[in-house]
């Protein structure tokens, strides 16, 4: 049976969101709480299939195993671009393909905020090296930590939405929202300008699930792509037919 096109799926912290590719067009999205979700949705066509990651579950090893056509990115699979990092085996396979997919769609020098449960900058140059970046904590996750580690900061992480956002809070609430939610602002603003220095001709992807809220924020011109990590996925899987 002909490969109908490609499955690509993307096993986050909290979801696991998959997309279908035809060629390089993105034609269909389904996102899942758990996996055996997803081989319920695809089960009815024949696909080529990517999965970022797998963990150490036995029964998702099992079930990927028995799928006639699939590849697990890991660090030892081919990639369209090449890795000057220290320790690739600790290296995050989102964030290789979210960089993949940034160079990809761009083919010049990037840097790739992901927003999720943490915040990742990494940087692709222009010849198609990846550089390395960092890892922040993400907004929630800043907000958690205030409680977490203090003996009367409530944590705001579950209603930080419906508190006021203003540059001077007047509870404690909203000061630990400002704080929080501002200095990740702030964060992406300096990472930014830092990495301009360095990359004239810098194209700046914001991508993640925290992108929405940082998108129309920050200083200098970006691209946001709620996509990008599903694009690489797709890109890797044509890199290695």
């Amino acid at each position: 049976m002909e490969n109908e096109g490609n499955v690509v799926v993307d096993i986050g912290n909290s979801k696991i969101k998959t997309a279908i590719f035809e060629g390089e067009r993105l034609v269909s999205r389904f996102a899942a709480d758990h996996l055996e979700e997803v081989f319920q949705h695809y089960e009815k066509a024949s696909y080529r299939w990517i999965f970022s990651s797998v963990g150490d579950d036995p029964s998702a090893h099992s079930r990927i195993s028995a799928l006639k056509d699939h590849l697990i990115l890991s660090r030892d699979t081919p990639l369209p671009v090449s890795l000057d990092y220290q320790t690739p085996e600790t290296l995050g396979v989102d964030r290789i393909a979210a960089s993949v997919g940034a160079f990809h769609l761009y083919k010049k020098s990037c840097l790739v905020i992901d927003a999720g449960t943490c915040i990742t900058y990494d940087l692709v140059d222009k010849t198609g090296v990846y550089r390395g970046g960092a890892i922040a904590p993400g907004l929630k996750m800043r907000m958690k930590a205030m409680s977490h580690f203090t003996k009367r900061l409530p944590d705001v992480s579950a209603e930080w939405e419906e508190i006021p956002l203003k540059t001077q809070g007047k509870t404690t609430r909203e000061c630990l929202v400002t704080g929080a939610f501002d200095g990740v602002v702030h964060e992406m603003d300096g990472f930014i300008e830092a990495f301009l220095k360095e990359y004239e001709d810098l194209a700046v992807i914001l991508t993640g699930g925290d992108a929405n809220y940082f998108e129309s924020k920050l200083k200098a011109p970006i691209f946001a792509d709620f996509d990008l990590v599903l694009t690489g996925l797709n890109t890797i899987l044509n890199y290695n037919k």
